[in-house]
């Protein structure tokens, strides 16, 4: 047990290994880039961290193996340990949080359990280079050099921050397959008027994306920004978005207005509000039923005439054109805001070259990479968090079975 491990990044992943590892008397030193440890942490669930999810599932993933980790650490598992460090878990709609609402609860916490452990945590260090010779690793950045016997890449991706590759060229330089980089769980851009004269209104909507023969769709709120949309509802769909922006090809997604009600149903509410009252205007059509806004804009869409005309004067087709345009609501996808704004990232190490049990590189010996950084990506709803937990976990688990060994 006289060996050491050194961890590059003290975020999620990289913390819950640490921890596993110097509860089991393993030396541990962690090399973190920012001044602070675990600072993405602390954006997660809107500064509320969302966990985990108490639906935890592979669907929830996007990976081309069987993700074993999840199997190993699971959601329990990873509210069994916070509670241990003093965190009382809650759940609101399968999202598990900190019972105080604050992510600063979770990194206080780790923050708390790693001091007591005495690992030692060097921040402000970015690492510019690896190298392994002779059953060791140097570890290089701007002014320090590192030794280590094992070391664990927990670096996380590009999500949340200004595009830095330098970990993922360290990575293939050494011989690992990276596959495309992209933005996911993000905001969607579109360049449709709609979206600046409704920005900063929210609805609760279902979202459907249609790129080539794929079809995603999610139920929840939208939120309009001026340059497109976004909200829980987007961001889960984001990711579609993000994969046909990269191959510069035509997406776009509609929203239906109201999804618990088909065509016919919405054509008869119509008649029955015109038949209320006989001199109402197709703009005042909407009054309690979606916003103002919502229904000017919707109404300029179907191309019908001016808000101000009378509903009663409407043809059938028109009424029909109306009722489309509520249930089909069009918006053209020109991309995504990129990775500053994303929470997680498509892409990175690929999963041929890890082995998904252990965690262990299959091309560097006593290399260990976890989290984010891998090719994988979980839905919004604490999924992406999991894996960072898990991945740490099955990772340090597995180095402490073969020091033991």
């Amino acid at each position: 047990m006289n060996k050491s491990v050194t961890i590059i990044g003290a975020g999620a992943s990289g913390l819950i290994s640490a921890i596993v590892l110097a509860r089991a008397g393993i030396n541990v030193i962690i090399l973190e880039k920012q001044s602070k440890i675990g600072k993405k942490i602390l954006t997660t669930g809107n500064g509320r961290c969302n966990m985990t999810n108490v639906q935890l599932s592979e669907k929830y993933f996007h990976a081309t193996k069987t993700l074993e980790p999840i199997l190993q650490f699971n959601e329990q598992d990873t509210m069994d340990f916070f509670s241990k460090l003093g965190i009382v878990p809650i759940i609101k709609n399968n999202k598990v949080y900190p019972a105080s609402l604050q992510a600063t609860s979770i990194v206080d916490v780790l923050k708390l359990e790693i001091e007591s452990l005495g690992i030692n945590v060097i921040t402000d260090t970015c690492v510019t280079q690896i190298e392994y010779k002779n059953n060791s690793f140097k570890i290089y950045s701007q002014e320090l050099c590192f030794t280590a016997d094992t070391i664990i890449v927990a670096t996380g991706g590009l999500a949340g921050v200004s595009e830095n590759y330098t970990i993922y060229n360290i990575l293939e330089k050494l011989g690992h397959k990276i596959e495309t980089l992209a933005p996911t769980i993000v905001h969607v851009v579109s360049n449709s008027p709609h979206c600046k004269a409704l920005q900063g209104i929210r609805i609760d909507s279902n979202v459907k994306i249609f790129y080539k023969d794929i079809v995603k769709e999610e139920y929840g709120e939208v939120l309009f920004t001026a340059d497109g949309l976004s909200g829980p509802a987007i961001f889960n769909v984001s990711r579609v978005a993000s994969v046909a922006s990269i191959n510069k090809e035509f997406c776009y997604l509609e929203l239906d207005l109201f999804k618990d009600l088909d065509f016919d149903k919405v054509v008869q509410h119509i008649y029955e509000r015109i038949e209320i009252r006989e001199n109402i205007t197709i703009e005042e059509l909407f009054i309690g039923w979606i916003n103002k806004k919502v229904g000017i804009s919707i109404i300029k869409s179907a191309d019908i005439g001016k808000p101000t005309r009378y509903a009663k004067d409407l043809e059938y087709f028109e009424v029909e054109k109306l009722v489309y345009t509520l249930k089909h609501f069009k918006f053209i996808v020109k991309g995504t805001r990129g990775f500053k704004f994303a929470q997680s990232t498509i892409g990175g190490v690929s999963l041929e070259d890890i082995n998904m049990h252990t965690m262990k590189s299959k091309i560097v010996p006593d290399m260990y990479i976890i989290g984010e950084v891998l090719d994988v990506d979980g839905d919004c709803g604490g999924y992406n968090l999991q894996w960072a937990w898990s991945s740490g976990v099955t990772a340090a688990r597995s180095i402490i079975r073969s020091k033991n060994d």
